[in-house]
């Protein structure tokens, strides 16, 4: 038998409540807000983990579908190309939604080269979606009055 305390019990009690509320269904909530304007946003990607990608390209989308007048650039280098190599249907039809969306995806030259991958290979990527610098390529975004998010 558990020996429950008369102070341990209100405590029980909360969470137990807690807990169920949790599984309550969504429902949307009336929202008012400031209209967002005009946003620029650079992400970056250099992460091999195909499970972070996904979640990365996701928070992409949320952000792009949410704000109308957007300039969104994701820039991926490092183990992060694997997000152009993979052949995972989730990942490639994440990254058509995002093209569709008008996201830009720059690629570093640096990885590439140092990896010694041909861009022909890479998932719908174009000669001029190419970079020099991944790395440069975030900080010039950034001087050009983009907001740098690592998700």
């Amino acid at each position: 038998m558990i020996n429950i305390t008369k102070k341990a019990f209100p405590i029980l009690a909360s969470l137990l409540l807690t807990a169920g509320a949790a599984h309550a269904d969504y429902v949307k909530p009336d929202i008012t807000h400031a209209p967002y304007g005009h946003q620029q946003v650079v992400y970056q990607i250099n992460g091999g983990d195909a499970k972070l990608q996904f979640h990365a390209l996701k928070n992409v989308l949320n952000h792009v579908t949410t704000v109308e007048d957007i300039d969104a650039v994701i820039v991926v280098h490092g183990e992060g190309i694997s997000l152009l190599t993979t052949k995972d249907p989730e990942i490639t039809g994440m990254l058509d939604k995002l093209r569709e969306k008008h996201v830009k995806i720059d690629v570093c030259n640096n990885t590439l080269k140092g990896k010694n991958l041909d861009w022909h290979e890479l998932y719908h990527v174009e000669e001029s979606d190419i970079v020099p610098s991944g790395v440069a390529e975030v900080g010039y975004l950034q001087s050009q009055h983009y907001a740098y998010v690592k998700p």
